[in-house]
């Protein structure tokens, strides 16, 4: 299953003999980056691996405006990670760059996830878990934390809605009844998950719906509710239900596979 945490991420993958003997040289092709997910199909960008869209045996699976090209899903795999291991999830298949970052499993209180840790020119990139907090976050040469992952308790019997008192009162989601936890049916989740988002509603719903149409907005609901500009949202698990996450992935993602994530 591909997940959205994976947009924009080198993957390593392999065709079926068919697409390959019609449109390839080889079946295997590693470090190429996944590019779009679009109904049954799978999109790659990797001209200079060897996936060049301009190639007139690939004119039939090419898409011109992305320089890449969509494949359906049962004529590619991507290659798994690491298996799971003691209680640990498989290692992610994708990586933000092979060569300069390697996953590590992190547990942080009672949550474990798989983080990535690079070494680009402007530093060491990594996940770091704040006790205090009980977060994780993204810092760059042990400085200042950016939270990423937020860990929360909450009543069962009263859902989502039930956690937005203790959000407004720490100043994460705007004190408003028109701001509320809507299910989100669309975002990618692994087995087990269901997705939530703070969203507007209301005059303020309204308000943002105009704004949006001439700049980007901040948050109308505050740091953890819905934004224009990135993706963040809660995650619930079947089996946790006084439990919820969560989750910053920025623009361009940030450095965690949300979707490792274990609740001990």
């Amino acid at each position: 299953m591909y997940f959205a945490s994976a947009l924009g991420r080198q993957v390593n993958i392999r065709f079926t003999d068919s697409f390959v003997a019609s449109h390839l040289p080889q079946a295997d092709y590693d470090g190429v980056i996944l590019s779009g997910l679009s109904g049954d199909k799978v999109c790659f960008f990797g001209g200079e691996k060897g996936l060049d869209p301009a190639d007139p045996k690939l004119a039939d699976v090419a898409r011109v405006e992305g320089n890449d090209i969509c494949v359906p899903r049962n004529v590619v795999a991507v290659k798994a990670g690491k298996p799971a291991v003691d209680g640990q999830p498989p290692e992610p298949f994708y990586a933000t760059d092979q060569a300069l970052c390697s996953w590590n499993w992190q547990r942080g209180g009672s949550v474990g996830l798989w983080t990535e840790d690079c070494k680009f020119e402007s530093g060491r990139w990594n996940i770091a878990y704040d006790k205090e907090k009980d977060l994780f976050g993204l810092h760059v040469d042990n400085g200042e934390l950016y939270p990423v992952l937020r860990h929360f308790r909450t009543d069962p019997a009263k859902g989502p809605e039930g956690l937005l008192p203790d959000l407004k009162a720490r100043g994460l989601v705007l004190d408003s009844p028109e701001c509320v936890f809507e299910k989100n049916e669309e975002q990618f989740g692994a087995p087990g998950w269901t997705i939530w988002q703070v969203v507007p509603t209301g005059k303020i719903k309204e308000a943002f719906d105009a704004q949006v149409k001439l700049e980007v907005p901040p948050p109308p609901c505050g740091e953890v509710g819905y934004a224009a500009d990135f993706i963040g949202f809660f995650m619930v698990h079947k089996d946790h239900p006084d439990r919820m996450v969560f989750v910053n992935l920025g623009q361009d993602g940030t450095m965690i596979d949300p979707f490792s994530l274990t609740l001990f």
